[in-house]
């Protein structure tokens, strides 16, 4: 496939920044855990060092995404004089219910989604992340969802890709990915096989310097490089 119209079935979603603003979203829920713990420690919490705590300690403890975020705010407590476990339990539900009601769509992807689904292509979200995209309404527009966490490795290992083709039944040459990174996206799945687009909504990209692999600007131009592949 050296360029469009690429003939597939599957087409496989990366989510964070590529269907959903999980930046924005996440901003939402640090700020909601933050305000919370400055009244619950009487000292201030930013949510700058709520994110700072959690790449910290992400680099020691194993476990879960879910699990690092909870022993992020752990740390942050006891770093603050509070061993509570409630307190630790208060913090996960203020910081998810924030983060999970403030996560959208971006503008470009429903009618995108809707349009390749509409057309008979089968869609995946393929996902190293934990946002709850079954609270947005791209969520019943998918047929499948694949996480890190149920393949036990994660992007950019190309395993990951390999993985998801054999949990959506698809063949390599019949799949795009199309995603909003280069390292993460677009060269894990050429490794894997399978042609990529890059989705480079706010030009920081020029030119995609990978093989196998085109670049749009808007989710809007990707429904029209596709073309149905027969059986």
């Amino acid at each position: 496939m050296a360029g469009p119209p690429f003939h597939v079935s599957h087409v496989f979603f990366d989510v964070d920044g590529t269907l959903v603003d999980f930046r924005a979203s996440l901003a939402v829920g640090l700020y909601a855990a933050a305000e919370y713990l400055s009244e619950r420690t009487d000292r201030i919490v930013t949510p700058q060092a709520l994110q700072e705590t959690r790449d910290r300690v992400a680099r020691s403890f194993k476990g879960s995404l879910n699990e690092v975020r909870d022993q992020s705010f752990r740390q942050v407590l006891r770093e603050r004089g509070v061993d509570d476990e409630s307190a630790v339990a208060e913090t996960v539900r203020r910081f998810y219910e924030a983060r999970d009601e403030a996560l959208e769509p971006y503008d470009d992807v429903i009618d995108a989604v809707t349009t390749l689904r509409e057309r008979g292509f089968t869609l995946v979200a393929a996902t190293n992340g934990n946002a709850a995209l079954m609270r947005t309404p791209v969520f019943d527009l998918l047929h499948h969802t694949f996480t890190a966490e149920e393949a036990g490795v994660s992007k950019p290992h190309p395993r990951f890709f390999q993985l998801a083709l054999e949990r959506a039944g698809a063949e390599a040459s019949r799949s795009i990915v199309i995603g909003d990174r280069l390292d993460n996206d677009v060269e894990p799945a050429v490794a894997a096989g399978i042609t990529a687009v890059l989705l480079d909504r706010f030009e920081k990209v020029d030119g995609v310097p990978v093989p196998a692999a085109s670049v749009v600007r808007s989710l809007t131009e990707f429904p029209p490089m596709l073309e149905l592949a027969s059986d």
